[in-house]
C-alpha cells in the first residue's frame, strides 16, 4: 500500500491514448509498459510520443476559414 503513494509518475500509454483508449502504464525499473497493447519504453520515449499526439490537436482551438485552408 505504501508503494502506491510513493509513485508520483502516472503515465498513460501513448499508443492507446492516440486511439482514444485511456490505459495507465505500469512502471518497472526504468521502463514503462502497457498491459493492453504491450508497448514499452522509457519515460523520455513516452513523453516524446505525447508531444507527437499534441501536434494532432494543434489547430483544435483556432478557427480557420475555408479561404485560408485553400492557401495552405
Amino acid at each position: 500500500m505504501e508503494q502506491a503513494f510513493n509513485d508520483t509518475s502516472v503515465m498513460r500509454c501513448p499508443v492507446c491514448f492516440s486511439r482514444d483508449v485511456d490505459v495507465l502504464m505500469q512502471h518497472e525499473n526504468d521502463q514503462h509498459y502497457c498491459i493492453k497493447c504491450s508497448f514499452q519504453g522509457s519515460e523520455s520515449e513516452v513523453r516524446a510520443m505525447y508531444k507527437d499526439i499534441q501536434k494532432k490537436f494543434h489547430w483544435n482551438t483556432k478557427r480557420i476559414p475555408l479561404e485560408q485552408q485553400r492557401q495552405m
